[in-house]
């Protein structure tokens, strides 16, 4: 089987396993899961290790090959009608287990963002992108700074939650000054989850430029968003955040 038919057998093989392993999630749990998440899409209920269980028990179709499998599980991805099964394909994909052409892999994987319709789905593949961001940078950096621009508010997170993910995963990091460029590009996104990715990157930022993340906190105190300021705070030692608190309530107020 090649191409879309392969795509469609790998896609109802996935949903099927899914489906009958939700059979014993409570519908109730299955629910405040999918409120928690603000997904848009049908979701099962199962847990992250019960999804990473799944995956390791193999398909029909694992027996290929890493660049065979990759085109697969992206018609899995674009085409899923349940968030289990779109979060699948991300947990193969972000362990190769072989060796892989990274421009090749992100070429493969870029599109991806598109379909994005929650928070955790975006946070799938920012472990991913982040990756291949250390591997092929100047395939990836333009492609970040043209998302920071986007009309899709999924495409504006990535190109903040994209550029560290977690430091501690790093090996290489981005360029300093695009960092905070792209940062700063977003301070008055209206969306939400754009701001939440704003102070993740922030938060992300300290760990690794912690002089430079606490300069620019001090600048731009009074006009980060509530979401942000949450999540960039969240860490740090609380003297300076009550400081920065104060600040921020001074600035606000005038």
């Amino acid at each position: 089987m090649q191409g879309t038919e392969a795509g469609k057998f790998a896609l109802a093989e996935v949903e099927t396993r899914l489906a009958d392993l939700a059979r014993s999630v409570d519908p109730h749990k299955a629910a405040e899961r999918a409120r928690f998440m603000k997904v848009t899409m049908p979701l099962l209920g199962l847990t992250v290790p019960q999804q990473r269980q799944c995956l390791k028990k193999k398909y029909s179709f694992s027996k290929l090959s890493f660049a065979e499998q990759v085109p697969i599980w992206g018609y899995v991805w674009n085409h899923a009608t349940t968030h289990e099964a779109k979060v699948q394909a991300a947990l193969y994909v972000e362990k190769p287990g072989e060796r892989y052409d990274p421009v090749w892999l992100w070429q493969e994987l870029e599109p991806w963002v598109m379909s994005v319709n929650c928070w955790d789905q975006s946070d799938c593949l920012s472990r991913i992108y982040s990756q291949l961001l250390e591997e092929a940078p100047e395939h990836v950096v333009p492609i970040l700074k043209r998302w920071n621009e986007s009309d899709n508010p999924w495409e504006r997170r990535q190109s903040l939650v994209a550029l560290l993910f977690y430091s501690r995963f790093r090996n290489v990091f981005p360029d300093e000054d695009l960092v905070f460029s792209l940062i700063r590009a977003r301070l008055e996104d209206e969306d939400y989850y754009v701001q939440k990715g704003l102070g993740w990157a922030l938060r992300e930022a300290y760990h690794v430029w912690p002089q430079r993340m606490l300069a620019f906190l001090d600048e731009v105190v009074g006009v980060l968003a509530p979401a942000a300021w949450q999540a960039a705070t969240e860490k740090l030692d609380p003297s300076v955040k009550q400081r920065l608190k104060i600040n921020r309530k001074v600035v606000r107020g005038r």
